[in-house]
């Protein structure tokens, strides 16, 4: 059973609005929902870091949860999903770049998290906001064209 919070983290509007979350009352984890203010595309380390590089060029920063395995993971936490044309959707599914139904709840690592499950790469900054998803997807596509 989940039963709503309100948590102060950094969301793309405003710096005093709140990502949508919730905590679990059996596990004590705290949960996002993905689609409304917050969203997320999940990559494969390899490109995640180039994805990454690239966006700290272009001056955006990404939350980033590692999600340790074989290969790891990277989810990237963007602003709310944009409307895009069928070509950018194949383009990330040909790079094996993957997203979550609106609605879906992730687990958010604890800021101290360490170990082997799940934990801040990029943690968020108060105050920061949240890259936009068309700008990640950009970045993702634009190292699938080289």
């Amino acid at each position: 059973m989940t039963t709503p919070t309100d948590q102060r983290v950094p969301v793309q509007r405003s710096r005093s609005a709140s990502w949508p979350t919730t905590i679990d009352a059996a596990t004590g984890e705290v949960r996002l929902r993905l689609g409304t203010t917050v969203d997320a595309l999940v990559m494969r380390a390899g490109v995640a870091a180039e994805v990454n590089t690239f966006l700290a060029r272009h001056l955006f920063r990404a939350p980033i949860i590692l999600v340790p395995g074989a290969p790891s993971d990277w989810i990237f936490l963007t602003g709310a999903r944009t409307s895009m044309r069928l070509r950018s959707w194949e383009d990330l599914a040909r790079m094996d770049i993957g997203w979550h139904r609106r609605g879906t709840m992730i687990p958010l690592p604890a800021l101290d998290a360490v170990g082997d499950g799940p934990r801040w790469l990029v943690p968020p900054r108060p105050g920061a906001l949240l890259p936009p998803w068309s700008a990640v997807v950009a970045a993702v596509r634009s190292l699938g064209s080289r």
